[in-house]
């Protein structure tokens, strides 16, 4: 009798969806010059090295275009939820927004969003001005929810499954124009510094459930 092989079960996964608005090319066109005649407006609204954010109103004077952003997060919400029984999800999603802006030298700290459901960031502009260098930096950061304690255990080992070569680190992905990356909020995110010459332009969001996740 052959030794059955043994298996291997990837256990607590953390999804993260990565998509493209389909019709960014529109809405980027509107959003860009919204944010950058909001930001010129308000005036000084930054953190210390972290750049420009608005108040978390984009929905009051981001027009037609972030309604449809709006609308794509919460279908890929629902997609991406279930209930504890494995059925599918249509919730009345609440969407807060703000827009940011950084230039070169700016960065993102990483962090959670306690209070939400899903978060992520959609990008009106990513600044690289269709450079591929990958000296300008930028990333977005997205840090391992069980803190550096994997790494710390062992330094020199890893899991040999898909994602587990930077357990107790952090993944990383290059940010696009018209990219949405969306997260559990309990996700840390961050944007490693940014070095392009362009003005990075994004919107940061999070998701509400219902009160007890009913539709």
């Amino acid at each position: 009798m052959a030794t059955p092989k043994p298996q291997i079960r990837s256990l607590f996964a953390t999804p993260v969806c990565v998509h493209f608005l389909p019709v960014a090319q529109e809405a980027n066109a509107a959003l860009r010059p919204l944010i950058i005649d909001k930001m010129q407006t308000d005036g000084a609204n930054s953190t210390r090295g972290q750049g420009w954010r608005s108040a978390n109103d984009l929905d009051g004077w981001g027009g037609a275009q972030i309604q449809t952003l709006f609308r794509v997060l919460r279908e890929l919400a629902d997609g991406a939820s279930a209930t504890r029984g494995g059925a599918r999800v249509n919730l009345d999603w609440k969407i807060t927004a703000s827009a940011t802006v950084r230039a070169k030298g700016e960065y993102l700290e990483l962090r959670a969003r306690p209070g939400a459901v899903w978060s992520g960031v959609y990008f009106v502009d990513d600044g690289y001005q269709k450079s591929d260098d990958e000296n300008l930096g930028g990333e977005v950061e997205l840090g391992d929810p069980r803190g550096p304690l994997p790494a710390m255990v062992a330094p020199n080992l890893a899991f040999r499954i898909p994602g587990g070569l930077t357990a107790g680190q952090s993944e990383t992905i290059r940010p696009q124009t018209g990219m949405i990356i969306l997260h559990p909020s309990w996700l840390p995110r961050g944007e490693r510094l940014y070095e392009g010459e362009g003005q990075r332009i994004a919107i940061e969001f999070d998701l509400l459930a219902p009160v007890n996740g009913q539709p």
